[in-house]
């Protein structure tokens, strides 16, 4: 017998984004030097609001970050809203043009990650794409490989309910579990608000220090709700 053809596709698959950029080395010492600079006066510049995550050893502060006048805070500005906007166009299909005639709404705060920190399983309400730039990693001890890591969880509740040699070894992007990244010095990571995610307890002895920023999307002349 003629074996028939067998058609496959993937649906249900959630779009990740990863850039880096091009001079970190410049760049992030300058972010470093001002975000510790920040949180050394104490609560001025500190999160008033509650989040809807548990927090542990970690200064988060408030989140109007990429208002800040600074040379170094706007040129990260830029940066991240480029891959932002890449994101936006390339899984919605749209053009230049439909991208110019929508505003974005913007929230960004920075982190800084101390021995024992970490960010319990939460999600971003009310924005459309999150993201994550990295700063300083910090340090991995050897005893603690996946310590400080940002670790996305799988949005289908139920695909673990039965595993066994069938389907047990799924490769991406049909894999099934969690994916951890161990994100590097420059790198951006872009992801929908809607997965759930965590920062796993952070073991260095040096600050763990990353940009975290919410998109909202609105066509021009259309007031965000609320």
């Amino acid at each position: 017998m003629e074996q028939p053809e067998i058609e496959t596709w993937g649906d249900f698959s959630s779009p990740f984004f990863l850039t880096r950029h091009p001079q970190p080395e410049v760049l992030n010492p300058v972010l470093s030097s001002l975000f510790l600079g920040l949180e050394s006066e104490g609560e001025t510049h500190r999160n008033p609001y509650k989040t809807p995550s548990n927090q542990e050893e970690i200064f988060e502060s408030s989140f109007e970050l990429f208002k800040r006048p600074e040379p170094c805070i706007q040129q990260l500005k830029e940066f991240c809203m480029y891959g932002i906007w890449q994101a936006v166009a390339r899984t919605n299909g749209y053009s230049d043009e439909e991208c110019r005639k929508m505003h974005v709404f913007t929230d960004a705060w920075f982190h800084i990650t101390l021995f024992g920190g970490y960010i319990s399983n939460h999600t971003h309400p009310m924005a459309a794409w999150s993201a994550v730039y990295m700063v300083d990693p910090g340090e991995q001890p050897e005893d603690h490989p996946q310590g400080g890591v940002l670790s996305f969880k799988d949005p289908r509740p139920h695909a673990n309910m039965y595993l066994d040699r069938g389907n047990n070894s799924w490769q991406r992007p049909y894999h099934v579990g969690s994916v951890n990244y161990a994100m590097k010095p420059g790198e951006l990571m872009i992801f929908p608000s809607f997965l759930q995610h965590e920062v796993t307890p952070y073991f260095g002895r040096k600050p763990r220090i990353t940009v975290a920023m919410n998109c909202s999307f609105r066509e021009s002349g259309v007031l965000k709700a609320g």
